[in-house]
Formats: C-alpha cells, structure tokens, sequence
C-alpha cells in the first residue's frame, strides 16, 4: 500500500515528547537519535541487571532490551496507522485486521490520539483568521452518521470553501448551539459579515437579528411543500423592537437571462421588551416619548397608510448586473436583491456549497456515530481541519501506544524448567523431542 507525502502529513513524534503523562510539550523539534544514543547506567532487578539507554541530543530514555531500529520501525508503523485511519478514511475494523491489532485497542488509540492533539494544537486547528471574501458565511447543521443521528454539527464556511467554526449541537438548545459555534469564529472576521446564508431552519435568524440592517439573510427552503423558495430578510433595530423585512423568491430568479423578476414581500413588526417605570406618566414625559425617533417610525409603521405586504417587480439587466425599480418596487428592496444578485448571477440561489463541504469532511468511514459527543465534535474538526491543510499539526505522542502489538517478539522462547541456585533462578534448556 503506498502512502504518499507520509513524513509532511503525519506530523507526529515519539522520542522528544513530553516526560510525564497529558503534559502540553512546547518542544517542535523532532530528535532522530542518530548517533547519540548512549548507556545510561544499569537497572538492576533482583535476578537480572540491565543497560539503560538514553539519547544525549534530546535527553530521551528507553526502556530496557530496545533498540534503535525497532524505534524508526515502530514509529513508522504507526503513522501508516494514522494515514489509513485520517487520510484514506478506512473502516476501523479493517485496518485492526491488517495491522493485527484488537479493534477496541486500535479505537481507544484513535481517541486518546485526537484528544492529544487538540491538547497541544487547538490554537492552530480552530481560531485561524481567515478571508471573508463579499462577506458572506454560510452555515448549515450536519450529522456525524447516517441521517437521524443525534450527534449533529453546526458549520460555517466562507464563500472561498473554507471552514470558519465548528460546533456541537446541544439537545434542545439549536439555537443556543448556532450563537456558540458562530462566536469562535474570530471576532476580525465576524464582523465583516454581510451576507448569512442557510437552510429554512428559523435558529439561524437570531445572527441577522444581532447584527440588525448590516446583514442580509438568505435562505432556501427545503421542505417538500416549500421546495425552491428563497427567502431574503433583514433586521431594522426600532428602539426596543424590530421590523422584519423579508422577500419570497425563488431559486432560479438570477439563474437566467430573465428581464423582469416579480417578488413577494411583507414587512414584520417584532415586539421587544419595553421598560416601564411605576406611575402615572408626567406631561414632559409624554412630549419627549413622542418625540423620539424610532417612536415616530412605529407610529409610521401602525398607520392604515402603511403598506405592510404587496408585490413587486424588478428590472434584472445581466449586461451592465444592476437592477431597477418596477411596479411596486421599494428602495429597500434592491439594497438587499443587489448583492445576493452579483453572488448568484447565473447560477441557482442553494446552500449546495456548504452541502458538498459535509461530504467532503466526513467521507465515507469518518463520520461514524460516537458515543461521547465531545469526541465526536474533536474527530469533525480534525478532519474538517485536514481537508483543507492536508496534514496532522505537529503532536508528541505519550508513551509508545500499540507496542507490544506492532512489535511481537519473534524469537522462539527457550524451553526448559527452572533450577533454583541459592537467591537466583536458572532456566535449564531442553532439547526438543524428535518427531
């Protein structure tokens, strides 16, 4: 089997790792021991005294009876290892019968290897500051399984195909889950958020809602009823309260060269908390309410002069890509058609983009079900993480795991029966009998 680019893309180490167990190592540096492998006194066992070896460049001890070459034959199996489980997205079960090791080993491996890896590199694989290119970000939920499963992600990438956050998703708490996995995104890139496009799923609204007139929603329906319909919104913060304005299209309006596109609209009014002081209100009170701006606004908005709903049509010219006002049209509505048409000029208005990245993520063998969802969340964003950089952030392993599976003992053992000799123990060798 060939495993090309194996050193750049398992970029893992065992000999000038940390000395004590889950201890963060800030050492970078792979030591190789050649040439500096030396004996660092005996160990001494009530029966048997043993050298002990050490490299002098790293300071690295070894245990007794290893030697150097069963070192770089192990390390190398182990990231043969790594390849097949990360890169080829093989079944577990498949590579624990090639590499003859027990399944349930070969799995808590995999965990405890994901979970050292984000111990040292969490940094460097979930708070990169990446391009926010028009500022749109889409954002979608996946499933870890097989459709229904209850481990589920939220994801959010950038129009360039790159993934911004991940986050698990909370029984009950979608839209609490949504807030959280949009805020690792950093702080430098969120805010040049201007288009937000997702699926129908209402949770996705409270992003707009935040940001208020910045930000543009878009998003396509996907039930069987609903199948096609776009939806395009914003937020207009109105003191304690918001209008809504939204426009139904569908997904095919800017993928031809049609002139003329013919929209629905409606105007929301969404009532906030308003504090209310004890008493009877003061005459200057009253004044300096009335005079407040976005009371005027409300005031605009519950008049029977205010349109709240109607139908529109714009003027879409594909050759110099603006659009103009037809019956019907408002103001509003190009400001908010404008940009998603320079976005989608040509092509249908979907969420395929961020679609196909959930297929590419997961693969096939990737996105098994995991018991423990906070596993299942690391294992996403690694390979999430891989898709795009192609290679393990530099970890030190603990220890030497998969050993004594990876490195049987070949040699015959001595057959015999012990002679007891005063304090020490003789093994007498036997001939074997002959056939």
């Amino acid at each position: 089997m060939n495993y090309p680019g194996l050193d750049e893309k398992v970029r893992i180490n065992f000999f000038s790792g940390p000395k004590k167990r889950n201890l963060k190592s800030t050492s970078q540096q792979m030591c190789a021991h050649v040439g500096s492998i030396t004996w660092d006194g005996f160990s001494t066992s009530e029966h048997e005294r043993d050298h002990r070896i050490q490299c002098s460049q790293c300071g690295k001890r070894f245990g007794k009876n290893i030697e150097m070459i069963e070192l770089l034959l192990y390390q190398e199996k182990i990231k043969k290892i790594l390849y097949e489980l990360f890169f080829y997205k093989y079944p577990l079960v498949g590579i624990a019968t090639r590499w003859e090791v027990p399944q349930d080993k070969l799995s808590k491996f995999k965990k405890s290897f994901v979970l050292q890896v984000f111990q040292q590199n969490s940094e460097i694989i979930e708070q990169k500051i990446k391009a926010l290119p028009r500022g749109v970000i889409l954002g979608d939920e996946t499933y870890m399984g097989s459709r229904g499963n209850s481990n589920a992600e939220i994801v959010f990438i950038n129009n360039d195909f790159e993934t911004l956050s991940t986050g698990p998703v909370d029984e009950g708490e979608l839209k609490e889950s949504i807030l959280k996995a949009f805020n690792k995104i950093p702080e430098a890139c969120r805010k040049k958020l201007k288009i937000l496009i997702t699926d129908g799923e209402p949770s996705y609204k409270a992003i707009a809602k935040k940001f208020g007139s910045k930000v543009i929603h878009v998003a396509q329906l996907h039930n069987k009823d609903q199948r096609g319909e776009i939806i395009i919104s914003k937020f207009k913060k109105l003191g304690p309260h918001f209008l809504h304005y939204k426009i139904y299209t569908h997904w095919k309006a800017f993928y031809r060269d049609k002139h003329e596109l013919k929209v629905e609209w409606e105007i929301k009014f969404i009532k906030g908390k308003v504090q209310a002081k004890r008493g009877r209100p003061r005459n200057t009170d009253k004044i300096k309410n009335r005079n407040v701006k976005w009371r005027q606004e409300l005031e605009n908005y519950q008049s029977d002069s205010f349109q709240k709903e109607g139908t529109a049509k714009i003027y879409v010219n594909f050759r110099t890509n603006k659009l103009s006002m037809r019956t019907g049209a408002k103001k509003w509505m190009l400001q908010m058609l404008t940009p998603i048409f320079k976005i989608f000029r040509g092509k249908h208005i979907t969420t395929n983009k961020i679609e196909s990245k959930h297929s590419q993520v997961k693969g096939s063998g990737a996105g098994r079900k995991q018991r423990d969802k906070e596993y299942g969340h690391l294992l996403f964003t690694l390979h999430a993480f891989l898709v795009e950089y192609g290679y393990i952030p530099f970890t030190n392993l603990t220890s030497r795991p998969l050993y004594n599976y990876l490195m049987k003992d070949d040699k015959k053992k001595k057959m015999g029966y012990r002679i007891p000799e005063g304090k020490r123990i003789f093994i007498q060798t036997i001939l074997r009998s002959y056939e």
